[in-house]
């Protein structure tokens, strides 16, 4: 009796398969790449993706509020248009 029979429903396993790996090496490097407010916070985020089984989605739903903000545009300076 085999196990794994081969069909369709195998290729749709492998998709989701490659898709979470994308997925977990994307959060990695988003990861490294960033800079965090709380100096522990890097450290804490690793553990997640690494150990918890969908911490590469927790990583990206929900780290956006711990990281640094890198843009903030000074728009007082801006001079207005002259009105015709």
């Amino acid at each position: 009796m085999d196990l794994i029979v081969p069909g369709y429903g195998l290729i749709y396993w492998q998709i989701a398969g490659f898709a979470y790996i994308a997925f977990w090496i994307y959060a990695l490097i988003d990861l490294v790449r960033a800079d965090f407010k709380d100096q522990n916070s890097k450290l804490v985020w690793v553990l997640i993706i690494l150990f918890a089984p969908f911490g590469c989605f927790l990583y990206l739903g929900f780290s956006r509020r711990d990281k640094k903000r890198g843009f903030k545009p000074d728009f007082s300076k801006i001079s207005k248009p002259k009105s015709l």
